[in-house]
Order: structure tokens, then C-alpha cells, then sequence
């Protein structure tokens, strides 16, 4: 009996880590997948399957969709922002904290319920600031929705952005090359040192796509060796 291909649905799908799930995801023959977008034709040069379904977050009423209109079987969430880019802490806590709560009171309605995969970043464990306060509340507000999750937790993420950030491609730049040779290097296999280094973006949307596909297993944390080495980790 051949399976019937999984419903992935991408939020996010047209920022760093999203664009490498839609690539990603263009390769697998066992899923269809659609993306939840401001327009349409964003993911042409990544995709020529995914389904793009334009998506209002700030309508409530948009969120009865998914599981309707919108299949969904997991839903990866790559939502994010920066203060700079929001324009202030209320706009930028609705991107990385509201629509993913939408999401995950919508998907807890749903039977069976969806598994919902969420980046979060290094450091939200132990929060400090705006920003990891605010991924501390939203994986609190996953763990607490009762939907079976994954959470990643990457470090400074590399890749070609959409968009210039000073910040991000000085230390890409400055830190990611020697920071990596010195993790190969002196420590392979530390724990401590991994948990801080610079990831490229297909690293992490490789980690979300096994978790939730091909190795589930519900309730997992990934971060450090668990993402640049899952064998070693």
C-alpha cells in the first residue's frame, strides 16, 4: 500500500530558514506542501510544487483555513522578525510570538492534531532581553498547547538573506569562519561550544524536516550538536 503524501504547510516560507524548508521540500516525492505567504510568486525560484496560499495573520477568522481549505498534517513555523524591521516591541512580538500562538490554538482544534516545528533561537532557555524573552513565551505557549512539537534552537543563522542586516553579515563575516575552524578543530564533540556556533540556514530546516518526517518523535529540543552533528549529538 503506498502512503499518502504528508501535508506540510510552511509559515515563514520567504525568510532565511524558509526558503531552504520550500527547497527542501521541492525534492521530497512524499509530501505536498503549501505556503502560507503575503502574495503569490514569492517561491518560484525555490519551487515549482509548493502551493502558495496567501495568508492574513492578523485576520482571525484566516486561521479557520488551515485543516480546512489548507490541509495540515505539520506545520513548520519560521516566523520572525527584528525590532528595526517591526518598528516596535508590540509589532515585533506579534510576528514572533502572536501569529505563532494563532497557529497553535488553531492546529489544537484539529483531530488528529498536527505537529508544529517552531525556530527559536539559542539562549531561550535561559532568556534575557526582548528577544528571547518573547521565543521563551512562544515555546512555552507550544509546550503548553499540548500539540506534539519540535523546537530548534540555532545560534546566528547564515545564508542570503532577503534583506541586508548589518549586524548579522559583520558577524557572519567576522565570527562564523573562525569560530567553525576552531569547533572542528579543538572540540568536535563539545557540547558547550557547538551550542553557540554559526549555522547555515539548510542545517536547521534539514533538522525541522527529519524531526517532523522522517525520525518523529514528539516533544524534541534540537540546538548545539544536535543540529551541526545529530549523529555525534
Amino acid at each position: 500500500m503506498i502512503r499518502a503524501p504528508r501535508n506540510v504547510v510552511v509559515a515563514g516560507a520567504t525568510g532565511l530558514v524558509g526558503r531552504e524548508l520550500i527547497r527542501l521540500l521541492e525534492r521530497r516525492a512524499d509530501v505536498s506542501f503549501t505556503a502560507l505567504v503575503r502574495r503569490t510568486g514569492a517561491l518560484r525560484a525555490e519551487s515549482g510544487r509548493v502551493r502558495e496560499e496567501v495568508f492574513d495573520y492578523v485576520d482571525p477568522a484566516a486561521y479557520a483555513r488551515l485543516g480546512a481549505e489548507i490541509p495540515c498534517d505539520v506545520l513548520l513555523c519560521a516566523l520572525g522578525t527584528t525590532l528595526g524591521r517591526a518598528g516596535s516591541p508590540e509589532a515585533f512580538r506579534a510576528v514572533d510570538l502572536g501569529y505563532p500562538v494563532a497557529l497553535m490554538r488553531r492546529l489544537a482544534e484539529l483531530e488528529p492534531r498536527p505537529v508544529f516545528a517552531a525556530v527559536s533561537s539559542v539562549g531561550a532557555d535561559r532568556p534575557r532581553g526582548l528577544y528571547l524573552k518573547t521565543k521563551a513565551e512562544m515555546e512555552q505557549a507550544l509546550v503548553d498547547s499540548g500539540l506534539p512539537h519540535v523546537i530548534v534552537r540555532p545560534s546566528l543563522l547564515l545564508g542570503a538573506r532577503g534583506e541586508f542586516r548589518l549586524g548579522e553579515r559583520l558577524a557572519a563575516g567576522l565570527l562564523a569562519r573562525p569560530y567553525l575552524f576552531a569547533a572542528r578543530l579543538l572540540a568536535p564533540q563539545s557540547r558547550l561550544l557547538w551550542q553557540y556556533a554559526p549555522i547555515q540556514a539548510e542545517r536547521v530546516a534539514e533538522a525541522l524536516l527529519r524531526s517532523c518526517l522522517d525520525e518523529p518523535a514528539a516533544g524534541k529540543v534540537l540546538s548545539g550538536l544536535a543540529l551541526h552533528h545529530p549523529i555525534l549529538s
